[in-house]
């Protein structure tokens, strides 16, 4: 909204990046709400077919369209510098749980509504694909809600830290840490700019939001 979205999907970065899925993967809502205390809420993704997104890792543009939505999930098509697409499907709460032939199950978890500041909670998931399966634990924060300056212009975001810890039992690799901060904008209906790093292999994958139109 799941980054993103997105992506950094295992099929399209060196596996050291595929965390970073988690970021594109942040699909989100453009309803807001406010508390009678005046603090933002932001509601459960809504998505309509024809809404479209740009997002930018460096040079690399991902192609973002909603070609499907149901109560239970939403489908997008994605492609990467104009090349063939693919499909990424995301849950109800606008986390991945698929993106081409890899699964996040249940799924990224990077994203709970209704969402607002000071909320925290844990998420745990598989990721599988063709080249084999790890699993990943991370705490999530939302800690400000705050005005970001991104490509596709300035909006009011919620800015939401994740910590987590992928493990993998069948390359010898035991525990990888990482770290990753991004800005979910309501009125863009995901998340508008990400930071994330590897902390042992100082890999890197951030993206921001470049253009988007949503459907009527």
């Amino acid at each position: 909204m799941k980054t993103p979205v997105a992506s950094l999907y295992l099929s399209m970065f060196p596996r050291r990046f595929c965390n970073a899925a988690i970021l594109l993967g942040c699909l989100t809502t453009a309803a807001m709400a406010q508390e009678t205390t005046g603090t933002p809420v932001a509601d459960a993704p809504v998505y309509r077919v024809g809404d479209r997104w740009t997002v930018m890792y460096g040079k690399t543009a991902i192609a973002e369209t909603v070609v499907s939505v149901t109560a239970e999930q939403t489908t997008i098509t994605e492609s990467k510098n104009g090349g063939a697409p693919y499909e990424a499907v995301f849950d109800s709460q606008g986390c991945l749980t698929r993106s081409g032939n890899t699964t996040y199950e249940p799924s990224l978890g990077s994203l709970s509504f209704p969402m607002m500041v000071g909320k925290s909670w844990d998420s745990h998931w598989v990721v599988r694909n063709s080249s084999g399966s790890h699993e990943n634990d991370a705490h999530v924060r939302v800690e400000a809600f705050e005005r970001i300056e991104v490509s596709a212009g300035s909006f009011d975001a919620f800015k939401i830290a994740m910590r987590g810890i992928s493990v993998w039992t069948q390359t010898g690799l035991s525990q990888a840490p990482w770290a990753a901060t991004y800005w979910y904008a309501p009125d863009v209906k995901r998340v508008v700019r990400s930071e994330f790093s590897q902390i042992h292999w100082g890999g890197s994958a951030d993206f921001e939001v470049s253009a988007f139109s949503l459907a009527p």
